[in-house]
């Protein structure tokens, strides 16, 4: 119950975040059974959450071991449904601690929840599929078999018309699955060919460049434009605050999109409730009600009347680290 909730109020925010959404082949995704859930990795873990938003199933999340070490955002993070996978570098008893991830991931495949991995093992803010780092993905596989779980690998592709700008425009793709059962030789899924498989399927899918945003019609635009200019007027300066906070804060990596939404999906609410409470207090309720109607209206309003920009620069790779503050060398 608590996933279904948290996964449509992600999908009502994402109205306002990314006025200009398209799902495309929704329909192929259609879990007939435990699937691992695979994606090309451009937007740090907004990437998972528009994949988590659009998909009927509950999903567990491998996400980077690092973030985990502190206790209370360990607990945070698996109350989240996030598990964590570890990098040589992340731990020393990295490969033990992946073990019982994995473990954990047949558990929850068995169980009838999917599991989200990408395969790209990093995210970079760069366009195109970057190179693979098979481990996790493998492990997974091998393990499903000896498990008995004859799994599907559910790919779907994202792209974006940048990382950087806000209102967004961004195209989420499902493709067809793969099956495991069609890997099988020598009693071994050959996990090999099934990931060189599923690397061509999504290089085909993909555009190595921008999202390019779609224009307002001459009547959308004219419906759009005065209540676009009420949202502006009445509450850009709160979106402001928060961008600019953390631009400052993310400046030269990933985190950009995913601590801004964060911030405005929970900080909005709290906003609107605010203000549409103290105008009922002051001018009664019929007052406070409208203020708690036209607020998210015309903020909707302005993010789907204003422009969306497209990305220039396409070959800076951004760092993943929050201490970071310059952007990294491109590292192709």
């Amino acid at each position: 119950m608590f996933y279904t909730i948290l996964r449509y109020f992600v999908r009502l925010g994402l109205y306002w975040y990314v006025p200009d959404l398209r799902v495309r082949q929704l329909n192929l995704a259609a879990y007939a059974g435990p699937s691992i859930i695979v994606s090309n990795h451009p937007n740090s873990l907004f990437d998972a959450l528009l994949i988590a938003a659009y998909s009927p199933v509950e999903i567990r999340f491998l996400t980077r071991g690092d973030i985990f070490k502190k206790p209370a955002v360990n607990v945070l993070l698996r109350w989240l449904f996030q598990l964590p996978v570890y990098k040589k570098s992340d731990d020393e008893e990295f490969a033990v601690k992946n073990d019982f991830t994995f473990d954990e991931c047949i558990r929850c495949l068995s169980a009838g929840k999917h599991v989200l991995i990408f395969p790209e093992g990093r995210s970079l803010n760069l366009w195109g599929l970057q190179p693979f780092m098979n481990g996790g993905l493998t492990s997974l596989l091998e393990r499903a078999y000896r498990a008995e779980l004859p799994v599907q690998l559910q790919a779907y592709t994202l792209q974006y018309n940048s990382f950087q700008h806000v209102p967004k425009a961004v195209e989420l793709t499902a493709l067809p699955p793969l099956d495991s059962t069609d890997f099988i030789a020598n009693h071994a899924v050959q996990s090999g060919e099934m990931i060189a498989a599923l690397r061509a399927r999504l290089q085909e899918a993909l555009v190595a460049e921008p999202l390019q945003p779609r224009a307002l019609s001459a009547t959308e635009a004219r419906y759009y434009r005065i209540p676009a200019k009420l949202g502006y007027h009445t509450q850009f300066w709160f979106y402001k605050l928060w961008r600019d906070y953390v631009r400052k804060k993310t400046a030269g990596t990933i985190f950009f999109d995913s601590m801004l939404f964060a911030a405005l999906l929970f900080s909005y609410p709290i906003f609107v409730l605010l203000c549409s409470y103290v105008s009922g207090k002051i001018f009664g309720f019929l007052i406070g009600f409208c203020v708690f109607l036209f607020l998210p209206a015309t903020a909707f309003c302005m993010a789907k009347f204003q422009k969306g920009k497209v990305e220039t620069d396409l070959t800076t790779a951004k760092g993943n680290v929050l201490t970071q503050k310059q952007p990294l060398a491109d590292n192709k």
